[in-house]
C-alpha cells in the first residue's frame, strides 16, 4: 500500500447465501430427505472484485441503486464485515457513522452513553471529559442529556449518535446516509463538520441518495452496479453513468446518453453572433446554441433543456424550456431549438454542456446527452480574472458628504 493512500481495495468480494427453498425444523428436514426435496440455496455476490482506494485527505463518495453494495462495502472498510476475497488495506483512526448509536444502552441516560459509545471506539475518558460539553452542545440534546435513552425520539438517539463519532478525533470517516438525521439545522451542523474535517486533511468517504451533496463534496466518485465497480472517476463523471442506468441503459457507450427516444436530439451546434459555428468565445460575446431533433411520433408539451459545466466539474446553471416561460405545445419531426445569450458572463476556462429533453414532469427522459459538446472562453473580453463569471456591475465611489446630503 501507498504511503499516500488512506484506503485501498483490490478485488474485494462479499457473498452471502440465499435460501430460495429452507426447510424450517427438524420435521421438514427429514420430509423433504424422504420426498427428495433438498433445500435450494443461491449465492448472491453482494461485491464481486471491487478495487479502489483514497488518498489522505480526499473525499471518495459511493453510488447506485439500492441493494448494489454501497453498505456492504463500508462495513468492510470500517472492519465490521470480512472480504471472502480480495486485499483490504486502511491506514488512519476510522470513525464510522454507518449505524448511528449502535452500542448506546437504552436504560442509561445520554450522558453515560456518551462515554460508553467513546470508550467502543477506544477513546479515554479523561479525553471525552473535555469535549463532553461540545458533544452535547452539537447535539442540541442539552435538556435530555440525563433522561434514558429508551425515552429519546428516533432522531435524538441519531444525533447523540452523530455527536459522539463526529468528536472522535478520526483520520477516516465513512458516512452512510447520516444526512438524514435530524431536522434541517442538525443537517446543517453536520455539513459544517463534513467540511472541517475536509479542511483538517481527514479522508471521508460518503454514501448517499443525495447526489447533488455527493458531487459536492466528493474528489472522486465510485459507482456500484450489482456489487461490481461500473465507473471509478471524476463525481460528475460517475453521476452521469448513474443517471444512464437509472434510466434503463444497462450498456455504456462511449457517450454518456439515456432516454427513451420519443424525441431524438440529433445534432447540437454552437455558434457565434454571425451564426457560425465555433467553440471559442472572448467573455461578452454573444452565445447561440443551437439543437436539433426529431419525433417518432407527435409528442405534446415537451421540455428542452441544457446544463453548463466549469472544467473542474461545477454545475454553473441549467435553464430550460419551462423555468424560461417558452411552452411548446407539441413537437411532431424534425426541428431545431436555439437558446441564446446575447453577452457570455462567463470568465477565461474551459465548458462543457449537456443537452436534453425531458416530458412536461421533467421525470421522463426523452434524451439527455451529457457534456456533448465542449466549449472556450478566451482571454480579451474582459480584465477580470478571478472566479467563473462577471458581474457586470459598476462601481460608484461618494464622499460623506455627497452621502449625507442624499
Amino acid at each position: 500500500m501507498s504511503g499516500s493512500l488512506a484506503i485501498d481495495l483490490e478485488a474485494v468480494s462479499k457473498h452471502y447465501t440465499i435460501y430460495v427453498r429452507r426447510a424450517g425444523g427438524l420435521k421438514d428436514k427429514i420430509v423433504s430427505r424422504l420426498t427428495g426435496r433438498p433445500e435450494v440455496r443461491e449465492t448472491l455476490w453482494a461485491l464481486k472484485d471491487v478495487s479502489l482506494s483514497a488518498e489522505r485527505g480526499a473525499t471518495l463518495g459511493i453510488i447506485g441503486a439500492n441493494g448494489c453494495g454501497k453498505s456492504t462495502l463500508l462495513q468492510i472498510i470500517a472492519g465490521i464485515l470480512q472480504p471472502d476475497g480480495g486485499r483490504i488495506a486502511v491506514d488512519g483512526r476510522v470513525t464510522s457513522l454507518l449505524e448511528l448509536g449502535a452500542g448506546f444502552s437504552p436504560d442509561l441516560s445520554g450522558r453515560e452513553n456518551v462515554y460508553l459509545n467513546a470508550s467502543l471506539h477506544g477513546v479515554p475518558r479523561q479525553v471525552i471529559d473535555q469535549r463532553f460539553d461540545e458533544i452535547v452542545a452539537f447535539s442540541g440534546l442539552e435538556a435530555f442529556i440525563d433522561s434514558p435513552v429508551r425515552n429519546y425520539s428516533s432522531g435524538m438517539y441519531m444525533r447523540l449518535g452523530f455527536s459522539v463519532a463526529a468528536h472522535l478525533d478520526p483520520e477516516i470517516v465513512l458516512i452512510d446516509e447520516a444526512f438524514a438525521v435530524g431536522d434541517e439545522q442538525f443537517q446543517r451542523k453536520c455539513l459544517r463538520k463534513i467540511h472541517d474535517f475536509k479542511a483538517q486533511g481527514v479522508t471521508i468517504v460518503i454514501v448517499s441518495h443525495d447526489l447533488l451533496l455527493v458531487e459536492r463534496l466528493s474528489t472522486h466518485v465510485c459507482l456500484l452496479d450489482r456489487g461490481r465497480v461500473r465507473t471509478f472517476g471524476p463525481a460528475s463523471e460517475a453521476i452521469a453513468r448513474y443517471h444512464q442506468l437509472a434510466a434503463g441503459g444497462d450498456e455504456i457507450s462511449s457517450e454518456i446518453r439515456w432516454g427513451t427516444r420519443e424525441v431524438t436530439i440529433t445534432g447540437v451546434r454552437i455558434l457565434d453572433e454571425r451564426g457560425q459555428d465555433t467553440r471559442a468565445f472572448k467573455t461578452g460575446d454573444t452565445f447561440r446554441l443551437l439543437i436539433s431533433y426529431g419525433t417518432t411520433r407527435a409528442v405534446a408539451s415537451p421540455i428542452f433543456g441544457l446544463a453548463l459545466f466549469a472544467e473542474n466539474g461545477t454545475h454553473l446553471t441549467g435553464p430550460n424550456t419551462q423555468m424560461n416561460r417558452y411552452p411548446i405545445p407539441l413537437v411532431n419531426g424534425a426541428g431545431e431549438i436555439e437558446y441564446t445569450v446575447r453577452q457570455l458572463p462567463l470568465l477565461p476556462g474551459q465548458y462543457a454542456i449537456s443537452v436534453s429533453v425531458y416530458d412536461e414532469s421533467l421525470l421522463h427522459a426523452y434524451d439527455h446527452r451529457n457534456r456533448v459538446v465542449t466549449f472556450a472562453v478566451v482571454e480579451g473580453g474582459s480584465s477580470e480574472r478571478f472566479g467563473l463569471i462577471t458581474l457586470s456591475g459598476e462601481w460608484t465611489l461618494k464622499s460623506r458628504a455627497q452621502v449625507e446630503s442624499n
